[in-house]
């Protein structure tokens, strides 16, 4: 197992951080909370489904860097949709910015930075 984790290291990272944001959600909660009389589908993305969604990706990640694991695309899946995560909810923050009339946002930035590391690594990481 230490071995396919010094193997995959920034995918187990990833899927810290993927767990963080559902951890961040939990603590935080109504991030995406507008005033009435219209809720938007932002206010959705921090309810516990989508918390359990970002945890199913975070362990997609995580097993994928624990062990080894030979079914086929399953690390294709798994870098799509670690990615497809970080690039919906970076896309929700950055909404959010624009809805409440603010400037870029840490969450937006951190999600950016996230973002542009996984697809960083499928491009030329091994």
């Amino acid at each position: 197992m230490f071995e396919h984790f010094t193997r995959n290291r920034f995918w187990f990272w990833k899927a810290m951080e993927t767990y963080g944001l559902g951890i961040y959600f939990i603590i935080k909660h109504n991030t995406f909370a507008f005033v009435p009389p219209q809720p938007t589908l932002l206010d959705v993305l921090d309810d516990p489904p989508a918390i359990f969604i970002l945890a199913c990706v975070g362990t997609l990640g995580l097993v994928y860097s624990l062990w080894d694991i030979q079914l086929p695309y399953y690390k294709p899946l798994m870098t799509g949709a670690l990615t497809f995560v970080w690039a919906f909810f970076m896309i929700a923050f950055a909404a959010h910015d624009f809805a409440t009339a603010r400037y870029v946002s840490f969450e937006s930035m951190y999600a950016l930075a996230i973002l542009v590391t996984m697809v960083h690594e499928q491009i030329v990481g091994g």
